[in-house]
């Protein structure tokens, strides 16, 4: 599960992380709970476009998809409607400096960052959708995968991160699923950390 992110992006490491693409709307984005529906700079093959958080298949009739479309199960990608015909061109990333998840016992918030670095890539999947006054709404979905074992007492559920290195190839339209399909998995629990966050009383 992954429901609420933050953003404070290091505009160096973007750079180097996408050297193909213009970073520059990206580069300032500073939000430190990014939640459902709201709208960000998403990366795909060769652009940055402006997306909102739930994707609405094209072939909806309302745009009553977004609130339950927010992630897609990594395992059941090419079985579901609305995602398998998105595996194969219409990939894309998700920038984030880490992400928000509550113990469901105890509801206790975490933070969850990476270690090595000051990136953290969701992979994810994107469409457009046209609306009652025939204009394309750009949405996306993050892609889960299980929990690996430092996650786990929290949350059975955590989105997918790519290593540094691997994102050209996720997004490349010349890698058909098959060719990534290896990248949807729990990162190494060395890769990232994971603090509580003080409730306010």
């Amino acid at each position: 599960m992954c429901g609420r992110f933050s953003i404070y992006l290091d505009e160096l490491e973007l750079r180097e992380r996408f050297p193909n693409h213009d970073i520059s709307s990206l580069k300032d984005l500073k939000v430190s709970n990014f939640a459902p529906t709201m709208e960000m700079p998403i990366v795909v093959e060769s652009q940055v476009v402006n997306m909102r958080w739930g994707l609405i298949p094209s072939w909806s009739q309302d745009k009553s998809f977004a609130n339950k479309l927010i992630n897609a199960r990594g395992e059941t990608l090419l079985e579901k409607p609305s995602f398998k015909n998105l595996v194969n061109a219409q990939r894309c990333i998700v920038t984030s400096n880490g992400f928000y998840e509550w113990n469901s016992q105890t509801k206790q918030p975490f933070f969850i960052q990476p270690t090595n670095t000051l990136l953290m890539n969701f992979c994810g999947l994107h469409t457009f959708w046209m609306d009652a006054n025939n204009q394309p709404v750009n949405t996306f979905t993050i892609i889960t995968t299980k929990a690996n074992q430092s996650m786990s007492d929290i949350h059975h559920r955590m989105p997918v991160i790519l290593e540094p290195g691997n994102e050209q190839e996720w997004l490349s339209r010349k890698n058909n699923f098959d060719v990534i399909q290896n990248f949807i998995k729990p990162i190494n629990d060395s890769e990232i950390s994971i603090t509580p966050i003080t409730k306010v009383t």
